[in-house]
């Protein structure tokens, strides 16, 4: 997935912070995860937050029956 300028922007300005806060020193790949999980963190929280809904509202498949499916459709194996 290509880099947008925004990104490149937002992760340099959280570097910037992050490395002036004084706190203990990081990786350039561990200060990059540390900025992507907390990019991704209000997302993944609305994506749970709408599953939850959903199950609480009777939309859900069963694991068993979903695995099914995918083993019929891709012609997997039954283990």
């Amino acid at each position: 997935m290509p880099v947008t300028f925004e990104e490149m922007q937002s992760f340099h300005e959280y570097a910037r912070r992050r490395l002036k806060d004084g706190t203990p020193a990081v990786s350039l790949d561990e200060l990059f995860m540390e900025w992507a999980d907390r990019r991704d963190r209000s997302a993944i929280n609305d994506a749970i937050r709408r599953g939850l809904t959903d199950v609480e509202s009777g939309r859900y498949e069963p694991a068993a029956d979903a695995m099914e499916k995918i083993r019929q459709q891709f012609a997997f194996l039954k283990e």
